[in-house]
């Protein structure tokens, strides 16, 4: 049987698996069909999120770890948002660290998720757009660009991470390089979220103002961004 045959065999079980589980869980207990959807939906609502974490009591930063993994799974919202309410939730330090755990839990998942289900599974995960543009990142696995990309203020993080997993990447370096490549967003978003607990919102607009202008001169200079960190990579290869 041909290597093609056998992922093809392998996508049809796994599709049939899929498929029946949805059915049972519809025709058997439509409830939990129901709150799956109702769960994804919550998501997108910051303020209703907060409240269902902090009503959690002494295990909330269980319940915002696991909201931060699952955010860099589906990333229906910015991350940012998220590690603003943990730094306001729980505090900078606190904060921090359980939105680093998270991160790495729901980035370890992705790129998992996209080693063993492959490109078609990324693409229902990732933009179409956002594969073609980095394909170059499958062909040419990277470990500095990758890491560089990580460190972009608003590059899409987690759509990375599962384009990483189509790359030979060992899991060990882009666990790496990916919580690293982190740490500077996640710090600020953070502090941001202690500054407006602690009322000091003139600190707090300073490093949104801050964040903003980094994220603005990426945005603008993007397309150069991108030609370069392509060039670096002509030039190592």
């Amino acid at each position: 049987m041909t290597v093609s045959l056998l992922k093809s065999k392998k996508w049809v079980i796994f599709l049939l698996l899929l498929g029946i589980s949805f059915l049972l869980v519809y025709r058997f207990n439509s409830q939990i069909w129901i709150r799956a959807i109702e769960f994804y939906d919550l998501l997108h609502d910051q303020h209703h999120l907060k409240e269902i974490i902090t009503s959690f009591g002494a295990y909330s930063p269980i319940a915002y770890i696991l909201i931060q993994a699952l955010q860099v799974i589906v990333a229906p919202i910015p991350g940012g948002l998220i590690e603003f309410m943990g730094g306001y939730l729980f505090g900078v330090k606190a904060g921090f660290i359980y939105s680093i755990i998270g991160s790495i839990i729901g980035s370890w998942l992705a790129f998992v998720l996209a080693r063993i289900f492959e490109r078609v599974a990324v693409e229902k995960f990732v933009h179409i757009r956002t594969m073609k543009k980095f394909d170059y990142l499958v062909r040419h696995e990277g470990v500095i660009l990758s890491f560089l990309l990580f460190l972009i203020p608003g590059f899409p993080k987690d759509a990375l991470c599962y384009i990483l997993g189509l790359t030979p990447m060992h899991l060990g370096i882009f666990l790496v390089i990916s919580t690293i490549g982190r740490i500077p967003g996640t710090l600020m978003a953070c502090l941001q979220g202690g500054k407006a607990f602690d009322h000091q919102y003139m600190a707090m607009l300073i490093l949104f103002g801050i964040s903003a202008l980094i994220i603005m001169v990426f945005y603008i200079y993007h397309h150069e961004i991108h030609e370069f960190i392509k060039k670096m990579r002509r030039v190592r290869s």
